[in-house]
């Protein structure tokens, strides 16, 4: 008994550090055009938080607990395994504390660089307009569209990152005049406005879907290279399909929202990609551990936490 409650506590608070550790690695290097990356990983620490509590509800501290008697032996591997608990919450706490600082003088740094240095900004706001050609690059081959419409839409997609840029500089530089939900949401409309016009209304609407695929179609662009490094390549059509079987995986997706990639059903998508993919491709994709990078991939994750029992026995 003593054993067991031990490890169970103890593999809580080493699994719940792990976990955030990566989380907040990636998070971090999204955090720069994603405005609620912060928020995010707030949101996180507190379900962390809760789910310690949780544990201390589950198992009362007891008058032995508080005083050290170790007259009940399970009551003292109790406060013991709780003692290791609240020691990875606050190493947690620490870490997420000084990651933030280091994040908040980047940002900073960023900011008077953006304001004094020419040449750099330039180059700044010129990456950030190459990201708008990336982003929709597959709508506009499947959708085959002018170079009028193509344009368009990469200009409304800057317009919109240009406001996402500034917003997000500045939350990070802790500027309370900004009201995000506001700027968010004119940008929004803005971009529909521009993005409807530029493409007619049918054409929109499909967009829209694209937009909700791109998690998605992320996942296919890793894929997609790797099968050509194989001599796999996929064509355009698999591609297409491919996003499609990914996305219908997905339960947030069929309830009109993004895709989230970490509630995908991998075995469905499996079932369906072998009506398209050459049995080549398939074994690949079965085999190939392809990540996202805000997140840990099933394998790597697994991994991580069947190691955790060995090593605390």
């Amino acid at each position: 008994m003593k054993s067991h409650i031990n490890l169970i506590l103890v593999f809580v608070a080493i699994a719940a550090l792990i976990v955030a550790a990566f989380e907040y690695k990636h998070m971090r290097a999204a955090a720069k055009t994603n405005n609620d990356a912060a928020a995010a990983i707030s949101k996180r620490n507190e379900a962390m938080q809760a789910q310690l509590e949780s544990l201390k509800l589950a198992f009362p501290q007891s008058a032995a607990d508080a005083d050290g008697s170790d007259t009940d032996p399970n009551a003292s591997a109790l406060l013991t395994a709780r003692k290791r608990a609240a020691k990875g919450q606050a190493m947690l706490k620490e870490g997420f504390n000084q990651a933030m600082e280091k994040y908040r003088a980047d940002a900073q740094m960023l900011a008077e660089r953006l304001k004094t240095d020419h040449e750099f900004a330039l180059k700044h706001y010129a990456a950030l307009r190459a990201q708008t050609d990336m982003v929709n690059a597959p709508f506009r081959r499947l959708h085959n569209l002018s170079r009028e419409q193509s344009e368009a839409l990469a200009e409304a997609e800057f317009q919109r990152m240009l406001r996402a840029d500034d917003m997000q500089r500045a939350q990070d530089l802790n500027q309370p005049d900004v009201d995000v939900k506001a700027i968010t949401k004119e940008a929004n409309d803005e971009f529909a406005s521009n993005a409807r016009a530029a493409l007619g209304d049918d054409l929109y609407e499909q967009f829209l879907v694209y937009q909700r695929q791109i998690p998605a179609w992320n996942f296919v662009n890793k894929y997609g290279s790797n099968a050509s490094l194989a001599d796999m390549s996929l064509s355009m059509e698999q591609a297409s399909q491919l996003a499609d079987a990914v996305a219908n995986a997905c339960p947030a997706f069929q309830e009109g929202k993004p895709v989230n990639m970490r509630t995908v059903d991998w075995n469905a998508v499996n079932a369906a990609a072998v009506d398209f993919l050459t049995p080549e491709q398939m074994d690949f994709f079965k085999n190939t551990n392809t990540e996202d990078t805000s997140w840990l991939s099933p394998k790597q994750f697994k991994e991580w936490l069947d190691a955790i029992p060995k090593q605390t026995q």
